[in-house]
């Protein structure tokens, strides 16, 4: 581990934190020099040449953080090629982009292969990602790919505390393989769902399949934005006279009314999500989250990687 150096962009240093200290090392520390025009430069103050640098970066639910702290990878990257890094590996726990698979309208392009090709032109050689919103991202990458899953976290942090009678749903048909996966770690029987996007704030479910009559309904998904999807779904699942709805999930983003959205599920009991985007204390006071590191997840592909 001593040829590894490890630095946080500004997204989410609690979460690069948590890795040194799964793996013993200390996080490497970045001067920033910002100057009146808002251009602003990253310095490396430890020498990184022929070392293996991994740069902790995570998309947060904000445009001009998110685009700032983009823009602050490019320079971490782009600085680490120049000062002879012998490999730059990005860890982005979570990516917004990888939602912008495809074009969908005249005149788009698509952003999140234009992101990776930034990355890659900056100097990138490889990237550590979790759950990607649509695996199709994945074929935008050149430079060695870590697509990782929380899968199997989520799974451990749900066994030995579901009941017997415990029933799990996928948020939509995007979510259905992931799903199936848990609910094999769990020994569950998993439904199906069917549902139509009307905007950003309006969703309609066609389609559940499932018998719910007093059982413990888990729904999961790879990401909670406003809520919208998961407060529609359990809504439908309560009429169905469920005993009781837990949510599971990789990404938290909790943005717009997603806690009013939530504290009008009267038979939501918990919501299980990883850290790998901060959230706030005004969340965590709010909804009964139950937190599950990636720390350990991202520090055995480090070690892993370290070994090639």
């Amino acid at each position: 581990m001593k040829e590894i150096k490890i630095f946080s962009g500004k997204s989410h240093p609690i979460l690069a934190e948590r890795i040194c200290q799964e793996l013993g090392v200390l996080l490497g520390s970045l001067k920033t020099k910002e100057y009146k025009n808002g251009c602003f430069e990253l310095i490396f103050e430890k020498d990184i040449s022929q070392k293996t640098v991994f740069l902790v970066q995570t998309s947060l639910p904000n445009s001009y953080n998110l685009h700032k702290h983009i823009w602050e990878l490019f320079e971490m990257v782009n600085s680490a090629k120049n000062y002879n890094a012998k490999k730059i590996i990005v860890i982005m726990p979570y990516v917004s982009y990888a939602r912008s698979d495809k074009i969908y309208a005249q005149g788009m392009g698509i952003n999140g292969e234009l992101l990776v090709r930034l990355l890659e032109r900056s100097g990138m050689t490889g990237f550590i990602g979790i759950d990607f919103h649509s695996d199709k991202f994945e074929r935008f990458f050149s430079s060695k790919l870590y697509h990782l899953s929380a899968i199997d976290l989520l799974a451990e942090a749900l066994k030995g505390r579901i009941p017997q009678n415990t029933f799990i749903l996928p948020a939509d048909m995007g979510a259905s393989k992931k799903c199936s996966i848990l609910a094999g770690k769990l020994g569950i029987p998993f439904g199906l769902v069917e549902k139509e996007r009307i905007s950003d704030t309006k969703v309609e479910v066609k389609k559940i399949q499932g018998e719910f009559i007093d059982k413990d309904v888990i729904i999961f998904d790879d990401e909670i934005s406003t809520g919208t999807t998961l407060k529609t779904l359990a809504k439908e699942v309560e009429k169905r006279r469920a005993k009781s709805i837990t949510f599971v999930v990789t990404h938290g983003l909790f943005v717009g009314d997603v806690v009013k959205n939530f504290q009008d599920i009267k038979k939501l009991r918990e919501i299980i999500i990883t850290d790998t985007i901060p959230i706030s204390k005004e969340i965590k006071e709010s909804l009964p989250l139950k937190v599950i590191s990636v720390s350990n997840l991202l520090a055995e592909r480090i070690k892993e990687i370290c070994k090639d």
